[in-house]
């Protein structure tokens, strides 16, 4: 899925029409648990898979669900990255993009329109509990200029530079990567 180039470099690209799995949750959920929805995009032509996988609402096993959800869609080793809207999700549920990525020998990154305030949210999640040694391991968020604006976005098993070819791969406008757009309008579509 990555060419190693013609230069003789050990850069990496993205070939044309590499798949991308993005990952999203479903939205609020009053429940204890709720859905993440992974679509499989390749390139931005066409939706290969979409599947459905559960976390716990302010919980701990986002990062094992997001693997198991990989696990399950179609050529699996075909998948060139993941791409997960945000570092959590179903409320304080943290994702640990560098467990991912080690697991599942893939890049994995975290992306987001908004600028994140980390302050914020680790003081976040120690008033509500949820504060552990997993917020130690939140890598620091890098910027990424697009068309429409600034992402922003946390990569684990490449480089910034590959990361941001990879983001830039797979968006069509906006900030948000189509995989991922896609998987939060299913995920809002759940509750409609």
């Amino acid at each position: 899925w990555l060419d190693r180039g013609t230069t003789g470099t050990s850069r990496r690209s993205v070939k044309p029409g590499a798949r991308i799995l993005g990952v999203d949750d479903e939205g609020h959920s009053l429940d204890t648990t709720t859905e993440i929805i992974g679509v499989v995009y390749r390139g931005t032509e066409f939706i290969e898979d979409v599947r459905f996988g559960e976390v716990d609402v302010d919980g701990d096993n986002a990062t094992q669900s997001i693997i198991q959800l990989h696990e399950r869609c179609n050529n699996t080793k075909q998948i060139a990255a993941v791409v997960v809207d945000g570092i959590s999700v179903a409320g304080f549920n943290l994702v640990d993009i560098s467990e991912i990525s080690d697991t599942l020998e893939k890049p994995v990154m975290a992306s987001t329109p908004n600028q994140p305030d980390r302050d914020r949210f680790r003081k976040t999640m120690e008033e509500t509990g949820n504060a552990d040694d997993r917020i130690q391991r939140i890598p620091e968020f890098q910027e990424l200029e697009v068309e429409d604006g600034t992402m922003f976005f946390q990569a684990a098993g490449c480089t910034q530079e590959e990361a941001e070819e990879i983001l830039r791969g797979c968006l069509i406008h906006g900030l948000t990567p189509e995989p991922v757009r896609t998987a939060h309008l299913i995920g809002r579509g759940i509750h409609s």
